[in-house]
């Protein structure tokens, strides 16, 4: 059982497994998830000036708090990428993870992990790695931040 070592942003992500190699991986996965660099005019289907509610009784109104499109997006991918993470922890693929990820699509992500998956986080990093190469990524992890 290997370390899963996770890049990613709201739209990208990248799954490696480390290797018994020092800074070595294995590509396991990538997710992409489209919708998050849509603009949100084209990811909203509410209609302009109407908001969702409840009424919960003659007269009454519950409203939840506005959430745009794109967040809706953002959290839809971050439960994506956490579901692949619980199944691969759950079924003894992954001993370890680390989460490079921006924020606060790192914070989406994680809120989405299971207990399971809690319990094996080794790190988490609040950066954006996505468009480096596995090289650099492993030089960034292994110098101390500042």
């Amino acid at each position: 059982m290997r370390n899963w070592l996770v890049v990613a942003n709201a739209a990208r992500a990248r799954i490696l497994e480390a290797t018994a190699e020092s800074g070595s991986y294995v590509h396991r996965a990538d997710l992409v998830h489209a919708q998050s660099r849509q603009k949100g005019v084209d990811l909203d289907t509410a209609r302009a000036g109407h908001v969702k509610g409840s009424a919960p009784g003659p007269g009454g109104a519950a409203y939840e708090p506005r959430t745009s499109a794109r967040d809706r997006e953002h959290d839809r991918f971050a439960q994506e990428l956490a579901a692949v993470l619980n199944n691969g922890v759950s079924r003894g693929e992954c001993g370890g993870l680390i989460l490079v990820a921006s924020n606060p699509f790192l914070g989406l992500l994680k809120s989405h992990l299971k207990q399971h998956s809690r319990k094996v986080l080794l790190n988490t990093v609040p950066s954006d790695y996505t468009s480096l190469t596995e090289d650099e990524i492993d030089r960034r992890l292994r110098t101390p931040q500042l």
